[in-house]
């Protein structure tokens, strides 16, 4: 046996790329913080490669291939709509064989969608957590890199909350160092957060209104607190968002909502008798229920999707996992979710039918096109159409056709 002390074997990390009737598995190392290690790390010189159909469960060998070169290898003649799972077994003589995570991906033949509005810098970050106005020909949006003319440095640079039309055309700047906006259902009104220096050593958000009529803006939290992600009830009279007030840490945050004619607020998550650390990302489903994504304190931080409601303060996990899952959205008649997972190795758009308990992948037919879940996010044109950016510069509109 190799000394072990000395030499390390990098583990396959598998990604799933989807196509027609196949799947593209890419791999590569896992390796983390290799700088000073006082070891040195070594290839795999074959790598297996498994197969599941339907569920995570009864793999089969599908092939063993010689690691390197393209590190890929295509697994053809498959059923588009169909779960297929995957995970790769590393080998190298003289050492103990690695085996990967697994991944899930559903081949199809590629969806097309309709470009919105696409940013003149092509690979510039410009457009990210974009909500839709509900007349549905606004949004509002963050630009990472907004500048403006100021006098001391020549041009500025910072996060910030913009509102535009659909095209792209008619631009106005809402807030600089704003984040997460939320249109309005009933009204031309935004809740978002926004940065605030304070001297006690870190920059607590807080929760404002803007007014896109008046173009006034009304501070709703000023506290010393971590403020996040406000998004309006369907009745447009409450708003949800996540708060570190009452947790024990000032990065943990809980689920809070707020009545906007009282300015009261109630948290509406306790999770002191649950395994959850933090809460993160509300979405209203109706006037009671809501979802929202936390992470689990389970040896690592892993995210996963849950409803709460109100009325019973219940809080349960959407559906079981072994991915990180992030960003929930329903749709208008409340049958599907869309969110963000890296189930395929890498962090895509799925869809899941809360009907028939069934998943569908609407993204990640290349390994380019990741989408990050703290910047991004999926909104609901109609039942069947959604809305999201591409690389944070291209805002698309996509029929979801459930296969």
């Amino acid at each position: 046996m190799v000394d072990t002390e000395k030499f390390h074997l990098w583990c396959a990390n598998p990604v799933a790329v989807m196509d027609d009737c196949e799947v593209q598995i890419i791999w590569g190392p896992v390796i983390q913080d290799m700088v000073l290690r006082p070891y040195e790390i070594v290839e795999p010189d074959k790598i297996e490669l498994y197969i599941s159909e339907n569920v995570a469960s009864t793999f089969r060998k599908h092939i063993e291939v010689d690691n390197g070169g393209s590190y890929s290898y295509s697994v053809e003649k498959l059923q588009n709509g169909k779960p297929y799972y995957f995970y790769l077994v590393s080998k190298k003589k003289g050492f103990i064989s690695l085996s990967s995570d697994t991944v899930m991906v559903i081949p199809s033949k590629k969806r097309t969608y309709q470009i919105l509005q696409q940013c003149q810098e092509e690979h510039i970050s410009r457009l990210s957590n974009v909500s839709l106005a509900p007349q549905k020909n606004k949004i509002a949006y963050i630009d990472k890199y907004y500048t403006w003319p100021c006098p001391e440095w020549g041009l500025c640079m910072d996060v910030s909350l913009l509102t535009s039309n659909l095209d792209g055309s008619d631009k106005e700047l809402v807030r600089i160092n704003g984040y997460s906006p939320s249109w309005s259902p009933i009204n031309n009104q935004i809740v978002f957060h926004f940065d605030r220096t304070v001297n006690i050593g870190y920059h607590p958000s807080q929760i404002a209104l803007y007014d896109f009529d008046t173009k006034s803006m009304t501070q709703l939290t000023n506290d010393d607190f971590f403020n996040y992600a406000p998004v309006f009830s369907k009745n447009g009279e409450f708003i949800l968002y996540q708060s570190s007030k009452n947790t024990p840490g000032k990065y943990q945050t809980t689920i809070w909502m707020m009545n906007l004619k009282t300015h009261q607020t109630f948290q509406v998550t306790d999770f002191s008798q649950t395994s959850l650390q933090t809460a993160e990302r509300p979405c209203w489903m109706d006037n009671d229920r809501f979802l929202f994504h936390g992470v689990l304190s389970q040896g690592k931080y892993q995210y996963r999707l849950f409803e709460s409601s109100l009325s019973t303060k219940q809080i349960a996990q959407l559906f079981d996992s072994r991915w990180n899952e992030y960003h929930p959205s329903i749709s208008p008649d409340q049958k599907n979710i869309a969110f963000i997972s890296n189930r395929s190795g890498m962090n895509q758009i799925w869809i899941y039918h809360q009907n028939t308990k069934t998943f569908s992948q609407i993204t990640g037919y290349s390994r380019d096109e990741s989408v990050e879940p703290i910047w991004n996010n999926v909104e609901w044109w109609d039942n069947s159409t959604i809305v999201y950016t591409v690389n944070e510069n291209q805002l698309v509109r996509q029929k979801v056709d459930f296969l």
